[in-house]
């Protein structure tokens, strides 16, 4: 059974800058995943194309978790992932796909990034994500802890956007 739900966020900006100075950009990144979530690690595996344009990008990070026992009994200490993403310039959407370190097989999370301005200087971002764990007998539990820090992850970030475009001045 899959776990599906989105998570909105507004940002003090307009579309473009969004996309153009805060999304794609590698120093937003790096210190969204290593100062704003505080994740052990960081790491651009591969990126293709032009930011804005067709672009795709793949990056390992591994998030500073405290996982229940049954999950931490399942994958033990390290939650270490690789998301792989593309964005489609027409749509104006970014789509990934999560790969977990271990149990790959068994866990599959994937989602949607857009926005959409809500006046001058507003963006709200929407973030659709799909969690579908196939292990027997917890997998309903593993699928809630994602959620879980999902939405934690998505909150801190949101705080975190913020404060770099008003850093910024975007």
């Amino acid at each position: 059974m899959t776990t599906s739900f989105t998570i909105r966020h507004t940002f003090d900006t307009d579309l473009d800058t969004y996309w153009s100075k805060v999304f794609f950009d590698d120093e937003y990144n790096r210190r969204l995943y290593l100062e704003g979530l505080k994740f052990h690690s960081f790491e651009v595996i591969e990126k293709t194309g032009e930011p804005g344009k067709d672009f795709t990008r793949k990056i390992r990070t591994e998030p500073n978790a405290d996982a229940p026992a049954v999950v931490r009994k399942l994958i033990g200490d390290s939650l270490a992932y690789v998301e792989s993403g593309r964005f489609d310039p027409k749509a104006r959407r970014w789509s990934y796909t999560v790969t977990t370190s271990k149990l790959a097989e068994k866990i599959k999370i994937n989602g949607d990034f857009w926005a959409e301005a809500r006046g001058d200087k507003k963006v709200e971002r929407f973030c659709t994500v799909n969690v579908d764990v196939s292990i027997f007998g917890v997998g309903r539990v593993v699928e809630g802890f994602i959620e879980k820090t999902t939405r934690e992850s998505y909150d801190r970030a949101a705080v975190f956007t913020n404060t770099f475009i008003r850093e910024k001045k975007l």
